[in-house]
């Protein structure tokens, strides 16, 4: 959905309004200066529409905007006070008068271009350094909702909390709410709870003053210090013990901290984004994280989709893994075979994107020729997500190497996932929407999910059998 800004057009904005909704968008109108300023970084926005003939227009100091705030495309209406932005053709586009349409149809035009550039730049396995919001390339739902909610989002200071599975990329989008912020050009400061013990982690958030503890050598700024005037993110913030997240909270209400051994009081500024591999209300229920300090920093939830319910994306992925990874002497290497992707588009892929990159990356490492076979195609996980497996057989022999308790807790979620849909769809005889309503499914999400269990309608339909 595209966010679209208009500034003034008192005259014409019933047909701009009748334009533009022949588009997926959302429009904000405002009529003064004030409005703008207050309205126009609040959000990410695909285009300004200025109205030159505004008797304050002069007061939005678009010149000085270009340079310093990157704003998306404008197109102003033109007038003879408009003039003045003539050196600015690059960025600004006048609209001649009676030429509505066109305006909104070039608008359509650069937007589905910029789409397209990057949509290359990235199935060339191009990587920002700073990724921002046109770095994620979907052709899912899905993924189009959550980029939705990140440009309303992303430039408030307002604190996130993004949960997803393992390997969905939660520290890339909580890289990219930072760089879509207005505190860009602060820090980015990354601290995963999960891979320090309770007393290193607590040194490392707050620091510590000289001789606090033995081994002290000298004072030390810790990350939320450090983050001020950008963007602490958390990741697996539910391994803080609770008196760890008792202080956090403390930071978070008070937005000053103590460092180890100090007793000063040290103002900082920051914004915070948590993140857990767990569903929110299960950890809350077992304990794992104070309801208050999960209500802190719920007041954006940000749930990723795992991979197995995006699938058309999979090819996309597939493309950029494998041109980001060949040019290590690997430059003959064009793509996969068809039976290649017809095994990666029917994993349940447990560990997200991050199990598919490992795979497309020991795939081009071995190959040998320009597309790359079916069999070069390993994934460690494919006899434990057998769609052949019985629930029941598998909970006689729990354990084997190699199993840890999650992969076995997936198997089972899996085989039981598989039996329901087979018995919904046998009950319905095969009618999707049916199948569907009764799963509390969306069609699409039910078809989805039949292609990772290998089920197709017409084997339920009684009259074909």
């Amino acid at each position: 959905m595209y966010n679209i800004l208009i500034f003034g057009f008192e005259e014409d904005y019933t047909q701009l309004y009748a334009e533009l909704s022949q588009l997926s968008c959302r429009i904000l109108h405002i009529h003064s200066a004030t409005e703008f300023y207050s309205t126009a970084f609040s959000r990410i926005f695909d285009s300004w529409f200025i109205d030159g003939r505004n008797d304050e227009v002069d007061e939005l100091a678009l010149s000085d905007l270009v340079v310093t705030h990157k704003p998306p495309h404008i197109f102003l209406y033109n007038s003879k006070e408009s003039s003045s932005y003539a050196k600015l053709q690059e960025k600004i586009t006048t609209i001649e008068k009676g030429s509505l349409t066109e305006a909104v149809k070039l608008f359509k035009r650069l937007v589905n271009n910029k789409l397209e550039q990057n949509r290359e730049k990235y199935l060339a396995g191009y990587s920002l350094a700073q990724p921002g919001i046109e770095s994620i390339i979907t052709k899912s739902p899905l993924m189009q909702d959550l980029l939705d909610l990140v440009k309303d989002v992303a430039p408030t200071d307002s604190p996130i909390f993004i949960h997803g599975e393992t390997g969905t990329g939660k520290e890339l989008l909580a890289n990219i709410f930072h760089n879509e912020s207005r505190r860009r050009s602060g820090p980015f400061m990354a601290v995963n709870c999960g891979a320090l013990p309770d007393s290193l982690l607590e040194s490392e958030l707050f620091g510590y003053e000289k001789g606090a503890f033995t081994g002290a050598g000298s004072q030390r700024i810790g990350k939320i210090e450090h983050a001020s005037g950008g963007t602490l993110f958390l990741d697996e913030i539910e391994s803080m013990s609770p008196a760890m997240q008792v202080r956090l909270l403390r930071v978070l209400q008070e937005k000053s901290l103590q460092r180890l051994g100090g007793n000063a009081e040290i103002n900082t500024d920051f914004r915070v984004i948590g993140a857990t591999n767990t569903a929110p209300l299960e950890l809350l229920n077992s304990g794992q994280l104070r309801s208050d300090l999960y209500y802190r920093l719920s007041v954006f939830q940000i749930h990723i989709p795992p991979l197995r319910d995006r699938i058309e994306d999979i090819p996309l992925l597939v493309q950029h893994f494998i041109n980001k990874k060949k040019k290590g002497g690997r430059d003959y290497i064009k793509g996969l075979d068809s039976q290649a992707m017809k095994i990666l588009v029917s994993v349940p892929w447990f560990g997200n994107i991050r199990e598919l990159q490992n795979v497309i990356e020991r795939a081009v490492m071995l190959a040998n020729c320009e597309i790359i076979p079916a069999e070069l195609i390993h994934i460690p996980s494919m006899p434990l997500t057998d769609s052949s497996v019985d629930a029941g057989k598998l909970s006689d022999n729990a354990f084997r190497p190699g199993t840890t308790l999650k992969s076995y807790k997936n198997l089972l979620q899996q085989a039981a996932e598989r039996k329901y849909l087979m018995e919904v769809l046998e009950y319905t005889d095969g009618r999707i929407g049916d199948s569907a309503m009764f799963a509390g499914l969306t069609p699409r999400a039910l078809y989805n999910k039949m292609k990772i269990h290998g089920l197709k309608k017409e084997d339920f339909r009684k009259s074909e059998k």
